[in-house]
């Protein structure tokens, strides 16, 4: 079962929203791609000096009509660590991102509260579990493309600085080529005509919020990007419409069809997998992708956002590339379940809206502790932190940090962490009874409980 909004107005704007995408996709399909991804007519304007970080988005558009200039706006949580190196590398600049940053009218937000999602169309575009994201715009505010992303691995096993350079650079040159408005490839202007539209204006925000931790609203204004995640994730989850499995198969990888794309070129393929979705299609080592779902592309992040809007089972997308300067275009056939990433590290999973959190922290346990309760390394084996949550309903039953669980329910499967909370959260939800199976001082016991929506 797929989530559905559960405000009325957006129900009914989705005929014209679907009309509004099959035009733009008719338009694109039908696009002279040789002509768009062929060599560039754009002359583009010679470095302006030091890159200058603006907070007002308005008045940068205003700035960016003025002087035909293309916007670049980063998006960056502060207080969240991940991402916060390569956030450190931009705003350095440097001999090499300086030039071409200071060709860009350039926005710094530090506040996801503060997204205009007419311009910021995050729900499509954005991974909201990252902490530094970037979107680039035409004057209009069209969106010519996004940069950011991870994966289970690290934040930087998919972005780099030569990533975003290559990124950059070829936004230039689509928006300085004379012929850019003639391909109609951009999609429509937003209508900035009524009030901004933040994340505290989504139907899902006041239900979200009141079921904040009162420590979490004491923090202020501050909305974190995964919240965004949450608030979005909401409706459907209160209506029980959300599922917990398909429903969180999002921002697929390019692996997930076949390809393995140059982190620092970000679309340049390094290999293709055999008998893949990509190997079907015709593409193969040393081709470099250029659009995909009618979507001219820039980076690989553009790819997986092409990944993430596509088929939720069994489908295809149109793809085109380039093969030693030729323009080549295939479909990407995608089988059931092609979806599937590693979701430990999401933090709106592990510490969101769906399912229930357990009461407790899953801390793993020592290897000697391990060998001495006599626990093999496929078992579970979580210490429970609890801090000072006395009243929690797994304190209350009997449960204590100097616990070792072994088991949830009969279930014995070796993970801790946030890959334990997304397990216990994609299984249980609040009203569910649970039993941990627990060694404690050299005896075991069962802790029965049930779970409620209180236990942050």
């Amino acid at each position: 079962m797929t989530s559905e909004p559960q405000n009325n107005n957006i129900r009914l704007m989705r005929p014209l929203i679907l009309l509004t995408a099959l035009l733009h996709a008719a338009s694109a399909f039908a696009a002279n791609w040789s002509e768009i991804l062929g060599p560039s007519k754009a002359e583009i304007p010679l470095p302006t000096g030091n890159v200058v970080w603006r907070r007002d988005v308005n008045a940068a558009l205003d700035e960016a009509k003025r002087d035909n200039k293309p916007l670049f706006v980063t998006l960056r949580c502060l207080p969240c660590k991940q991402c916060s190196a390569f956030d450190k590398e931009v705003l350095e600049g440097g001999a090499d991102l300086t030039p071409l940053l200071s060709r860009f009218v350039t926005v710094r937000l530090t506040n996801a509260a503060a997204m205009d999602l007419r311009l910021f169309p995050v729900e499509g575009f954005q991974d909201l579990d990252l902490s530094w994201w970037g979107y680039l715009l035409s004057p209009e505010g069209k969106l010519y493309s996004v940069f950011g992303g991870r994966d289970h691995v690290s934040d930087a096993t998919r972005i780099s600085k030569d990533a975003l350079m290559a990124t950059l650079f070829r936004v230039l040159q689509h928006h300085y080529d004379p012929r850019r408005a003639s391909w109609n490839i951009d999609g429509a202007a937003p209508d900035l005509g009524d009030p901004p539209k933040t994340p505290r204006e989504l139907p899902g925000y006041t239900a979200w919020y009141k079921k904040l931790h009162p420590n979490e609203k004491k923090a202020g204004s501050c909305i974190h990007c995964h919240q965004v995640n949450d608030i979005l994730r909401t409706p459907a989850v209160e209506a029980k419409t959300f599922d917990k499995f398909r429903d969180v198969e999002i921002w697929p990888l390019p692996e997930n069809v076949g390809l393995t794309l140059d982190r620092d070129d970000g679309l340049l393929v390094n290999a293709v997998t055999a008998n893949s979705p990509a190997s079907r299609a015709g593409i193969k080592p040393g081709d470099r992708l250029g659009a995909a779902s009618g979507r001219r592309l820039f980076g690989q992040t553009d790819f997986r956002g092409v990944m993430h809007r596509g088929p939720r089972d069994a489908g295809s997308m149109d793809v085109v590339w380039l093969r030693d300067g030729q323009v080549m275009e295939g479909e990407l056939s995608v089988p059931a379940g092609w979806r599937k990433t590693s979701l430990d590290w999401r933090m709106s999973i592990s510490q969101g809206v769906i399912g229930c959190y357990p009461g407790f922290f899953p801390l793993s346990v020592s290897v000697s502790k391990r060998q001495q309760l006599g626990l093999s390394a496929n078992t579970m084996a979580i210490e429970p932190y609890m801090g000072s949550a006395t009243n929690s309903a797994p304190y209350r039953a009997g449960l204590r940090g100097r616990d070792v669980v072994t088991a949830v329910n009969g279930v014995s499967t070796n993970l801790t962490g946030r890959a334990f909370l997304v397990w216990f959260r994609q299984q249980y939800d609040a009203g569910d009874r649970v039993t941990l199976s627990v060694r404690s001082q050299g005896k075991t016991k069962d802790v029965t409980y049930q779970l409620s929506e209180t236990d942050h």
